[in-house]
């Protein structure tokens, strides 16, 4: 699928990001304000943010999605792990899943403005120097996210790539599901045409999400499972030709 930068889209990138850049000083100290809140009441206001996001991807940026296998999402809390393409997943999955949080690296929390909306929506942080002892700091901060109601949610491979690419998933989402007893819900999309990785500019289109049926531990194997995870990602990618 490509696509070509024209005057359209130029206007409609430079609109959406001056709209975008304009609130972000409101939520940062948002976060500030409502750091006393319960947890799932801070993630429902500062994720408003995701909300006008993606308001604005659709009615600026022309992008809209469709979604398909929401009734594959089960009422417990689990974890969902698919493909990374583009920043728009990191927004708009935030719409239309169950509350989430999300995996990051622990200095990310120390960035101003942005650091304080990351800390304010239960986000578990790792310290990525401590090796094979940050699973165990996901873990442990994974168990007590369950238990306020809250999923989780990773990328496997473990940063964007380009549609059509392919790069082998990382055991992270397999180990946590393992040691949690939760199943992993698998999800695919084709955003990575619509917003590019690192690109300024927004072309129009339907972004196409698929929800998996969730996928259940049958062993204590994590390359394994992970195997499972990933074949099921790379053939939803192959249907949408992304």
């Amino acid at each position: 699928m490509k696509q070509k930068l024209t005057i359209g889209i130029i206007f409609r990138s430079i609109l959406f990001w001056s709209l975008s850049i304009i609130v972000l000083p409101f939520y940062a100290l948002l976060a500030l304000v409502i750091m006393g809140l319960p947890p799932k009441t801070r993630h429902w206001m500062v994720m408003s943010a995701a909300r006008y996001f993606t308001f604005l991807l659709k009615h600026i940026g022309g992008i809209n999605y469709s979604v398909s296998g929401r009734e594959n999402i089960p009422k417990d809390p689990a974890i969902f792990a698919g493909n990374h393409q583009s920043a728009w997943e990191t927004v708009v999955l935030n719409c239309f899943l169950p509350p989430c949080v999300w995996i990051m690296k622990k200095e990310v929390f120390n960035i101003p403005f942005y650091g304080w909306g990351v800390r304010a929506l239960s986000t578990i942080a790792i310290d990525r120097k401590n090796g094979e002892n940050s699973m165990s700091q996901v873990i442990s901060q994974g168990k007590q996210r369950f238990g306020l109601g809250f999923w989780i949610i990773m990328f496997p491979e473990g940063t964007r790539i380009k549609p059509k690419a392919r790069k082998p998933f990382k055991h992270g989402a397999a180990k946590l599901a393992l040691s949690l007893d939760v199943p992993v819900v698998p999800f695919a999309h084709n955003a990575g045409y619509f917003l590019p990785r690192n690109s300024f500019w927004l072309y129009p289109g339907c972004v196409s999400v698929v929800v998996g049926k969730p996928i259940y531990p049958d062993s204590s194997d994590a390359v394994e499972f992970t195997k499972k995870i990933e074949t099921w990602v790379h053939q939803e990618l192959e249907k949408m030709g992304s």
